[in-house]
């Protein structure tokens, strides 16, 4: 997982990554941001039809062992699940496509509907207005759209993770044998529905609910897995923006069921670590560097998040004093 090769985006995501944890007194040793979060393992099963629509290696294989890592927002890694801030959430999925994990395809998903901003500046100038370094005004002025999605983008809380919905804020494009492309966003759909609650019910919930349960479920015996169906929203390429991220498409797009998620475990180290050590070693990878048949849009946010996720990873490993299990120029986000 290389940074990227332009120097000036790498160094907003140097500005971006240390605002970050300026905004919310986040220590090193922890993520700044979805800081309070549990790993699992699952598998993925292709649909049967996925493979004509992409020669990705994980549509021609029966199944693909997987690492997810449900998480809250914020770089407060004791936020209660009950608190307004602790939205969105967050998935990211790995697919690990090699024995030693050093060969991966990210996923990486939340709960939010699209993005307040359309590059990393952006998302820079929304935490420097939390600071006080810039105005409200400033801030709506160079960045428009902020005021309407903050306006209209109130959050819900889930009952559950496995009544959760999970969305992809970038397009990414599904490449076939014969070389047709198909642009798409992520949806991931639990199959029993979506189920959320309001934030005068939180009150009755434990600050730990969301969590317990994601434990209850999976150390059950037998375990309770969290099953979610893989969707994609297909573009209309003569409308959609592909390179936005702050811009929503349509619902009435066509959507495409690509496989399965069903997550049933929790992580456990089976190496002699220390129980936890992944949590602070790994790095999703926003991009799909090793996944042939899947690509990405001109979307710029996707490079600045490649350069926020390895800068802020790599200062997280060093304080815990992990090193990665990457051979070198690679590295296992957020």
């Amino acid at each position: 997982m290389p940074l990227p090769e332009n120097q000036e985006l790498n160094a907003v995501a140097d500005d971006l990554v240390a605002t970050i944890r300026e905004a919310f007194g986040t220590p090193k040793h922890t993520r700044p941001v979805h800081a309070r979060g549990q790993l699992t393992k699952g598998t993925f099963v292709p649909a049967p039809g996925a493979k004509y629509l992409s020669k990705a290696p994980i549509f021609e294989k029966p199944s693909t062992d997987l690492l997810a890592r449900f998480s809250c927002d914020t770089g407060f890694s004791d936020i209660a699940d009950t608190h307004k801030d602790a939205n969105p959430r967050g998935l990211a999925i790995r697919f690990l496509l090699s024995e030693d994990g050093h060969t991966h395809f990210d996923l990486i998903t939340n709960t939010a509907i699209g993005f307040a901003v359309n590059r990393g500046e952006g998302f820079l100038a929304m935490f420097k207005h939390a600071l006080g370094k810039i105005t409200e005004e400033q801030l709506h002025k160079d960045w428009p759209f902020v005021a309407w999605y903050q306006r209209n983008r109130k959050p819900l809380w889930p009952m559950s993770f496995a009544s959760e919905q999970w969305h992809g804020i970038h397009a990414f494009s599904l490449d076939a044998h014969d070389g047709k492309r198909t642009f798409f966003r992520t949806r991931l759909v639990p199959p029993q529905g979506v189920m959320k609650m309001g934030e005068e019910e939180t009150k009755e919930k434990k600050g730990t609910y969301l969590f317990d349960n994601l434990e209850e479920r999976l150390q059950a015996k037998p375990p309770k897995p969290i099953v979610y169906n893989w969707m994609a929203q297909i573009a209309d390429p003569a409308v959609d923006n592909l390179n936005d991220s702050s811009s929503e498409w349509p619902e009435d797009r066509e959507f495409v069921h690509l496989g399965t998620f069903t997550f049933d475990r929790l992580w456990t180290m089976d190496e002699g670590e220390v129980p936890g050590r992944d949590q602070q070693r790994i790095i999703f990878d926003p991009k799909p560097r090793y996944m042939e048949g899947i690509g990405i849009s001109d979307d710029p946010i996707i490079e600045m998040r490649t350069s926020v996720y390895l800068k802020s990873g790599l200062i997280r490993r060093e304080a815990n004093g992990v090193a990665g299990r990457d051979t070198p120029g690679h590295c296992v986000g957020r």
